[in-house]
């Protein structure tokens, strides 16, 4: 680093509060292993969305060979997480502040609170679903009418569980992800084992729905670009979760645990939920499940849902203080993931007593993909023409060298221009509940933002770099004096 940092001892422990927050994590306190990512994306891919989307796909018409392919194919995504996470592990720093690099040190905010909302949206959708499972465990263990203390007193729970967790730090949510990770795991194993067996594979060749589209290929293209929305979704915050491995931590590894560790979990759920939705009505994945299981399981497949939730809200909770501190909330991390627990669990509290915009909430996850994807490309380009090489002081605005993250007026054209072009095509490309782009329109109701995005704003961010490149060069050759 270009000047002097000061080392933190014992600043990320178990059981003890995470002294870092948003800056840069210096080598001597990068305490992770390559062991405990698996952990923690065994844990946060553990839950029940990548269930349900995958429950959707045979609800848009495929039969269940071409939905098991769109769960393949849409789960491959996960690639561009392990790639992203190369760059915050050689950098040290997370997403909401690398991408200074590509937006600027004031360009940035915007997608920084972008990244914000969208967690708070996420955080709230997770507690909907842990609220409804644990008020469902009630229900099993005989409080036959939880009503509202019943899910005032599953609000708390998770409030408790989930909070205190990422308010700790890192260590602590790392140690506990590997809990999650192993009960969670292999109770939706033991799920499995009892319901594969229920399935009729004789016709599986057979749509069990109706199609939503004009044909079979726009189908499979809409359900592919539904699961893909969940790998994608952890552009903005999946990567910071690694960025306490040694930088000198080979590229291959990296890639190949974080990939391994997110893609065959999220593979597994979203192909049970393909398979379970020619049983029966999935729309509700904790109570569809119920008549075909037994009872003792199906408490079993509660518990594995609660943690779930539980497991994919904590580091959700954790990068949400660090987007806020990005954002210029001038308090200890700590302090600005305690503030993000509240507002979202008094948001979820409202959704559930008051005035219930879940819908409203599940469109704006479907819109994410038309920004996520491009923003995804944009950064992640930058860190590869950087090598994952950031001043991590400058890139806070702080030192000497804080002017070459400033662009211009504190903005870089180049970044936002990518960004916008890459949007562009994902609005015309892309369907969603909320809106169909003339694209996707014309092909029948074929979803193609989700393979567009991400490479399309990555190479104009590229082809603009070389661009720059190209003039610096010319700029520098003009001036020099002629003999």
């Amino acid at each position: 680093m270009p000047e002097e940092e000061p080392i933190i001892a014992h600043g990320n422990e178990v059981f003890r509060i995470e002294v870092r927050g948003f800056d840069h994590i210096p080598e001597s306190e990068r305490n992770m292993s390559l062991r405990q990512v698996d952990d923690i994306w065994i844990g946060a891919s553990v839950n029940l969305l990548s269930f349900a989307l995958g429950a959707l796909a045979i609800t848009v018409g495929l039969n269940l060979w071409l939905a098991f392919l769109a769960c393949v194919v849409g789960t491959l995504c996960y690639a561009l997480i392990a790639i992203g996470s190369i760059a915050t592990v050689r950098a040290g720093l997370p997403v909401s502040i690398l991408a200074r690099g590509a937006f600027g040190l004031k360009g940035n905010w915007l997608n920084a609170f972008l990244s914000w909302v969208a967690s708070v949206v996420f955080e709230v959708i997770n507690t909907i679903f842990g609220v409804e499972a644990v008020v469902a465990l009630f229900r099993v263990l005989g409080w036959s009418e939880p009503g509202s203390p019943g899910k005032l007193l599953a609000v708390l729970l998770q409030l408790v569980l989930c909070g205190g967790v990422a308010v700790l730090g890192h260590a602590t949510m790392v140690w506990c992800q590997r809990i999650f990770a192993v009960v969670v795991g292999g109770a939706l194993l033991l799920v499995m084992g009892f319901t594969l067996p229920q399935v009729n594979w004789a016709h599986a060749g057979v749509p069990h729905a109706p199609l939503t589209t004009a044909t079979s290929l726009a189908a499979f293209l809409a359900a592919t670009a539904i699961i893909a929305s969940n790998p994608l979704s952890f552009l903005f915050n999946g990567p910071d979760w690694v960025r306490y491995l040694p930088s000198r931590t080979r590229r291959a590894a990296v890639f190949s645990r974080v990939f391994r560790a997110s893609f065959l979990p999220s593979l597994l759920l979203t192909m049970m939920g393909a398979y379970c939705a020619t049983l029966g009505d999935m729309s509700d994945p904790v109570a569809g499940l119920k008549p075909f299981i037994p009872g003792w399981l199906f408490m079993v497949y509660i518990i594995a849902v609660i943690g779930g939730s539980l497991a994919n809200s904590v580091p959700t909770y954790y990068s949400s203080g660090l987007t806020l501190q990005a954002l210029g909330l001038k308090v200890h991390r700590y302090v600005a993931t305690a503030l993000d627990v509240m507002v979202s669990t008094l948001i979820a509290l409202y959704v559930i007593f008051v005035q219930d915009f879940t819908t409203a909430l599940n469109d704006f996850i479907a819109l994410l993909i038309m920004w996520v994807g491009p923003f995804g490309g944009v950064w992640i380009a930058d860190a590869y023409l950087r090598r994952g090489q950031y001043d991590g002081l400058a890139i806070h605005g702080r030192g000497a060298f804080a002017a070459r993250y400033r662009g211009w007026h504190g903005m870089s054209p180049a970044g936002y221009l990518a960004l916008g072009i890459g949007m562009l095509a994902s609005a015309l490309t892309m369907r969603s509940p909320l809106y169909d782009g003339p694209v996707a329109r014309a092909l029948g109701g074929a979803d193609l933002s989700w393979v567009l995005g991400f490479p399309l704003s990555a190479a104009v961010y590229l082809a603009l770099a070389k661009l720059n490149a190209r003039r610096v060069a010319a700029v520098s050759v003009a001036t020099i004096p002629q003999l």
